[in-house]
């Protein structure tokens, strides 16, 4: 008779054998409970300063728009932080410092902020291109003009 028939004839009256685990099951939780008991954390490690993410109100102060620095160089033209614009002196309504002007008056205004203007003149310059440079402020609806020597 062969190992397999011997085998066979075994178990062919009994029920597959089977494993409880339930002994088991009850012997991971006493351990976990074991270690959840025991362990403790270190001073350290409770008190560290994290700040986890999550809703923050953030408290702001208003955007601040730096000054606009408008200059009159001894020929006449007109620079803008350092950028030539207008160059003809017989132009009074000097159209690019205008345009330039508003857009300035605009975003302080948008930031909540005070346009200021800063001009300084070279003496050399004729009277009428620094009333030019007011007018285009006036225009512009920007009051406040400091004058720098």
């Amino acid at each position: 008779m062969s190992m397999n028939q011997r085998q066979g004839r075994l178990f062919s009256g009994r029920e597959d054998p089977a494993f409880n685990i339930s002994a088991l099951i009850d012997v991971a939780f006493l351990l976990l409970i074991y270690f959840l008991v025991t362990t403790t954390l270190n001073k350290e490690e409770t008190e560290l300063s994290l700040l986890l993410p999550g809703i923050a109100s953030v408290s702001s102060g208003p955007v601040r728009v730096d000054q606009m620095r408008v200059e009159i160089l001894g020929n006449g033209t007109i620079t803008v932080n350092g950028e030539p614009l207008d160059s003809d002196p017989g132009d009074h309504g000097v159209p690019v410092l205008t345009e330039r002007l508003v857009r300035y008056a605009g975003i302080a205004r948008v930031s909540q902020s005070d346009p200021l203007v800063v001009v300084r003149c070279n003496p050399l310059v004729v009277g009428q291109r620094f009333i030019d440079v007011l007018n285009a402020c006036a225009r512009a609806e920007i009051g406040n003009i400091s004058l720098n020597p």
